[in-house]
């Protein structure tokens, strides 16, 4: 007699005749014209962004010079004034700097969003030709044969 807690042992959770794939959705932002094109936007905006925060930085850098410069001939109380304000300034410039942070990785985010936006038809559509139930980020699995790899068929059909 087989005791009812191992009833369920040897029994798969997953229906039978369950069909899984995979899709490298990082491969499909390097490869495909689609993907670079958003990848290429996205590092214009990078660029633009930490263009901005250098030259910010440069500004404070050669200003906090000239205070050290200046600081024999000021009164204190006018340094103190002067180097409280360029203080301000750093603190604005770090508030912008992970403001920035923030911008690129929601741009990123809606980047990778947009781009699986596109492919997700594509995907639905193979899937349901071959048969596969589910299909899933191929990073977010520990392991995957190639045969169950579907990242080359959807790379082709996006353009």
């Amino acid at each position: 007699m087989v005791s009812p807690l191992l009833g369920g042992i040897g029994r798969s959770a997953v229906p039978e005749g369950t069909k899984i794939a995979v899709v490298d959705v990082d491969n499909m932002v390097q490869t495909t014209p689609a993907g670079k094109r958003a990848k290429d936007a996205f590092e214009k905006s990078q660029k633009t962004k930490q263009a901005t925060l250098s030259k910010a930085e440069e500004e404070l850098r050669k200003a906090q010079e000239d205070l050290i410069k200046r600081k024999t001939v000021l009164k204190p109380e006018m340094f103190d004034a002067e180097r409280q304000g360029l203080e301000k300034k750093f603190v604005d410039l770090q508030e912008t700097k992970l403001k920035l942070e923030r911008e690129l990785a929601q741009d990123y985010a809606k980047l990778n969003q947009d781009l699986f936006d596109q492919a997700k038809p594509k995907i639905a559509l193979i899937a349901k030709a071959e048969g596969i139930t589910v299909v899933i980020d191929k990073a977010q699995t520990m392991y995957a044969d190639s045969a169950i790899d579907l990242t080359q068929r959807v790379n082709a059909e996006m353009k």
